[in-house]
């Protein structure tokens, strides 16, 4: 009798603790998605600020290379977001959004280093202003989700855990 009830007490204490592990797990996941919404937020404010200055892919000056860079590389940032989307936290999605969110850095700094002309600087003032305001939010939201992406992906690789994560279907999270 006694060694039945241990059993069973065993057996209840094991199956409360992995509900409380998959419950924090998918905590930390839902986080990371959510973190990841912000980055998506503010990452799209980027298309806002060239096409709210009447440059978009049909009426681009195609005589100014990296405007139309700049414009590539925002399409190439829309297709990053939603394949990152698609497969939250997957590593090879995120991967693609960093280095999409990266090129389209490059191409900005490209574009602002450029010297100005006679009808004056390349790149509108107040679209500078806007356009650093927003990479600020960006580079704050990324920050926020590689620490929670980092905090997941060391919950997955705890001793206990490790144990039924593979079980209950997590895999680790990418960086950006």
């Amino acid at each position: 009798m006694n060694s039945s009830l241990i059993l069973w007490m065993s057996l209840a204490l094991l199956t409360f603790w992995c509900v409380g592990l998959y419950n924090r797990l998918m905590r930390m996941r839902a986080r990371g998605l959510s973190a990841l919404g912000s980055v998506d937020k503010h990452v799209r404010q980027y298309a806002g600020v060239v096409y709210e200055h009447g440059l978009d892919g049909d009426s681009a000056d195609r005589s100014l290379g990296p405007w139309n860079q700049l414009l590539t590389d925002l399409q190439g940032l829309d297709h990053a977001l939603k394949a990152a989307k698609s497969a939250p936290l997957a590593a090879e999605g995120l991967t693609r959004l960093r280095q999409a969110i990266d090129t389209l850095q490059s191409a900005w700094r490209q574009l602002h280093e450029m010297p100005a002309d006679l009808a004056g600087a390349v790149v509108p003032a107040v679209m500078q202003v806007r356009w650093e305001a927003i990479t600020q939010r960006v580079e704050s939201a990324r920050s926020g989700f590689n620490q929670i992406a980092a905090k997941y992906n060391e919950s997955l690789e705890q001793f206990p855990a490790r144990l039924v994560v593979a079980i209950m279907g997590f895999k680790p999270s990418g960086m950006l």
